[in-house]
């Protein structure tokens, strides 16, 4: 990490950011049931796409984030599921994840909600807008 990085979050800022989160998530009366939830990642040790495939890079991850309940997309850093965030989800889900991105040398920026129809709600160390539509 250099010194313009942003400090890495830990277990505890997820899972505090996470509970802001489902707090505003539970008050949406428009989205009641499960959408689609994306878990971001980035590259502890960047690889440089002009020399090496990211996908290929990281396509070994698959069934380890797959043990831990999630989708994820080794060319976009991203992992996906289709939930309704709540406090038990996160507090099984979220280490889990964590840990797997440690395992697989990756950093684990947080997690947004993302209903169509609305900007998405979550814990992140990244701002995330929403362009997606019906």
């Amino acid at each position: 990490m250099d010194d313009a990085e942003p400090p890495r979050w830990t277990m505890a800022q997820h899972l505090a950011a996470g509970s802001t989160a489902i707090m505003q998530i539970e008050a949406d009366r428009m989205h009641v049931g499960p959408e689609p939830v994306c878990h971001h990642f980035y590259e502890g040790a960047p690889v440089d796409p002009m020399e090496v495939s990211v996908e290929a890079t990281y396509r070994h991850l698959v069934p380890l984030f797959a043990s831990a309940g999630v989708d994820f997309l080794p060319d976009r850093l991203e992992a996906w599921e289709t939930v309704k965030p709540q406090t038990e989800w996160l507090q099984r889900r979220i280490p889990a994840i964590f840990e797997a991105a440690k395992t697989g040398g990756l950093v684990y920026q947080g997690w947004t909600w993302k209903p169509l129809n609305r900007q998405p709600i979550g814990a992140s160390d990244i701002q995330i807008i929403n362009n997606r539509s019906v």
